[in-house]
């Protein structure tokens, strides 16, 4: 498992203090520690405009668990978009 770093230095946040998955609850999908709220809200409402902030007050979510589900997510895409099929592959040509 990734360790993402918090934003105090001394500190980390693993992705499985973050998030949890039980194939009983909720049908296995991804949700923030400690709540029922799934981990696609965020990019659903990131996409949406909605700021960070909002979010974390909203649904009163560890911001640290939101920052590090970002990072992870962020860190795998940019691990490796080579191996990205080609229509699901950034265009960077801009």
């Amino acid at each position: 498992m990734k360790t993402i770093a918090k934003s105090e230095p001394d500190r980390l946040m693993t992705l499985d203090q973050a998030v949890w998955v039980d194939p009983v609850r909720m049908s296995g999908t991804p949700c923030f520690r400690g709540s029922r709220l799934p981990v696609q809200q965020l990019f659903d409402w990131l996409a949406d405009g909605v700021s960070l902030d909002e979010f974390v007050r909203e649904f009163q979510i560890d911001r640290e668990a939101v920052v590090t589900v970002l990072r992870y997510a962020g860190s795998s895409i940019c691990a490796s978009p080579a191996s990205l099929p080609d229509d699901q592959r950034p265009d960077v040509s801009a």
